[in-house]
């Protein structure tokens, strides 16, 4: 989640950033460079959506296998059991 807000505030500084008008051209032609706000605004967008693809599916994993454990928990009870609901 950090890493998605981190993504967020240099993806509005990059915007902020950006060069314009003749200093857009002087970056366009490699007469200067770009700010390395602007430079580096693709690289931390990419690792936010990656950590946001790890995390969801770890998430989505998790629940999952819980699932699959109370099913397993519920299928191993004896037919005879006073929980199971009828």
């Amino acid at each position: 989640m950090g890493l998605g807000i981190t993504s967020g505030v240099v993806s509005a500084g990059a915007v902020l950033a950006a060069p314009t008008g003749l200093s857009a051209l002087s970056v366009a032609l490699g007469l200067s460079s770009a700010p390395l706000i602007v430079t580096a605004a693709p690289i931390v967008g990419a690792a936010a959506a990656v950590t946001g693809a790890l995390s969801g599916g770890a998430y989505f994993y998790s629940k999952w296998k819980a699932a699959k454990e109370r099913r397993a928990a519920r299928d191993s009870r004896p037919p005879d059991s006073p929980d199971i609901a009828q």
